[in-house]
């Protein structure tokens, strides 16, 4: 658990963010609580907490003061400001000492809750390298530019965000791009030594060129939380936006090549207006995937030509009927599967590359399967490399189909030992996901059921499967959802019920996020590849 303190003037904010809040479902307990800053500091000076709230404008001491001096003794503590409309000015001051957030008064719950909630999750990874200088990347804006690009932030919060951090949000198009740095090949896979040495310096250097490009109109780069790092530009026109991005982007690759770096670059599509930018993150980072077939020096485009009709060829395949087959433990079944594909795709005018993209779509289909069934997150999720190394090596469509029907086979037999990996009542909670995700599940609905804590639930839930429980519930539920667009005529209203979403915009949100896109998008796309059959 970890601690926090509350200092506020005001008896009905202190005392009520001591009630109201659920402090040890959010992973936290409070320590302590003080009216003005003085006794605060008095407090925390020794001692110490993890994350402090407080007010600014106090009487005695006010909350920046407090920063101020608690920083020296207790570096890693964690801030977290309270502040009037009125206080932009205090608040810009704030940011300089290294805020985590702040809230303006009435304070939102949930705001308050993610901001909480975000911070705990740094405090924990705080052991990872660190990939820049509090002083080079400002720790406020890189909240709310994660918060901003996975959806995770109530519009209205977004605008007063945008606007306290100059960002305009009246631009009619946004797009962003990801650079990921190229891995030493003999690198550890799980903590790559080439992102602890050089990360902040391709960062350092984005920025550098980015400014020497004179590149008109407004740039945001920031890490995002698995370390790469994204650049946001903005735009009145979608074509002139994309191609002023694509040679901002070339120039970043090239100055970098310059420098013996190597990096993937992926460039989303052009989204109109500021909430669409969520959308175009999801799909830089998700066409990072197709370097596993393209060149470390090319520059994948979502818009380009080339590359929308691999995409195409990458998303007819259907996968629905694999998974069925995969899932029936039938070898022969998959086999002819796989021979009908590779067959009918050889005979067909497609690139080698749009053939690699079948087998590559195929084996990520049957990690996926493996994961959501089986769940152990070291046996589900063995490394890319050591499942594409001889997809890669492969010079004939033959020798590419025996290396896939190779991975499903291994899936199989280990989809055919007994789910013994689990505890009892995780075993339970997976039981309820697969047979009542229609209804309303939360862990704490089921902490109540199997009389467990809903905190202690989840984190037991992460620990053994290697995802959180809203992801496997969201992700079960998407595929359902895939299943019923497939197979019956209901509208997408019903089956977002019928799935277990009310509210069938965020049903939509939510299988855009799984598949990257839009429910009647999928169905025409299912429609289309049975035409084409």
């Amino acid at each position: 658990m970890r601690k926090v303190f509350i200092v506020d003037d005001e008896p009905f904010i202190l005392e009520g963010l001591h009630s109201v809040v659920d402090w040890e479902e959010l992973g936290t307990e409070l320590c302590g609580k003080a009216y003005d800053g003085r006794e605060a500091f008095e407090q925390l000076k020794d001692s110490g907490a993890d994350i402090l709230i407080t007010d600014i404008m106090m009487h005695e001491m006010n909350g920046l003061e407090l920063i101020r001096k608690l920083k020296p003794l207790h570096p890693n503590m964690k801030f977290i400001v309270l502040s009037g409309y009125n206080e932009f000015n205090y608040v810009k001051e704030g940011m300089k000492l290294g805020i985590e957030n702040y809230l303006l008064k009435p304070v939102n719950m949930k705001e308050l809750a993610e901001t909480i909630q975000s911070t705990v999750q740094k405090i924990d990874n705080a052991k990872r390298p660190s990939y820049f200088d509090p002083d080079e990347l400002d720790i406020l804006r890189d909240n709310v530019m994660n918060r901003w690009v996975s959806g995770r932030i109530d519009p209205s919060e977004l605008r007063n965000r945008l606007e306290f951090l100059d960002i305009p949000a009246d631009m009619s198009c946004y797009a962003a791009a990801v650079i990921r740095e190229a891995p030493d090949m003999g690198a550890s896979e799980e903590l790559p030594s080439w992102r602890q040495e050089h990360g902040r310096q391709v960062y350092a250097s984005c920025r550098e060129i980015a400014e020497k490009t004179g590149y008109e109109g407004p740039i945001i780069r920031f890490y995002d939380l698995e370390g790469d790092v994204v650049i946001v530009c903005l735009g009145e026109d979608p074509g002139m936006l994309q191609e002023r991005m694509l040679q901002l982007l070339k120039e970043i690759r090239r100055g970098l090549n310059e420098r013996q770096t190597g990096v993937m670059i992926t460039l989303g599509s052009m989204e109109q207006g500021y909430q669409g930018l969520p959308q175009s993150y999801a799909q830089a980072k998700r066409l990072q995937e197709f370097f596993l077939t393209h060149r470390e020096d090319e520059i994948i485009s979502y818009g380009e030509m080339t590359l929308s009709e691999e995409l195409q060829g990458y998303a007819a395949l259907d996968t629905l009927e694999y998974e069925k087959l995969l899932l029936n433990r039938n070898k022969a079944a998959i086999d002819e599967y796989i021979d009908h594909l590779f067959t009918v795709r050889n005979t067909d005018p497609v690139s080698p590359v749009q053939i690699r993209n079948f087998a590559v779509e195929l084996i990520l289909c049957t990690k996926q399967i493996v994961k959501e069934n089986k769940l152990n997150y070291q046996l589900a999720t063995s490394g890319y490399k050591q499942l594409f190394t001889a997809l890669f090596k492969a010079q004939t469509v033959g020798t590419l189909a025996k290396h896939v029907k190779f991975i499903a086979h291994a899936a199989i037999d280990y989809l055919s030992v007994e789910d013994d990996e689990f505890s009892p009542v995780v075993k339970q909670v997976l039981h309820q996901i697969r047979t009542k995700y229609a209804e309303e599940l939360s862990l704490k609905t089921l902490g109540y059921e199997f009389n467990i804590h809903p905190f202690y639930l989840g984190q037991l839930f992460l620990k053994e499967t290697g995802v959180s429980f809203s992801d496997y519930l969201n992700s079960h539920r998407i595929k359902q959802a895939k299943t019923l667009l497939t197979e019956t005529q209901m509208k997408t209203s019903e089956i977002s019920r019928s799935v277990g979403y009310l509210e069938p915009g965020y049903f939509y949100r939510q299988f855009k996020k799984y598949t990257g896109m839009s429910p009647t998008e999928f169905r025409n796309m299912v429609k289309q590849a049975a035409c084409c059959e």
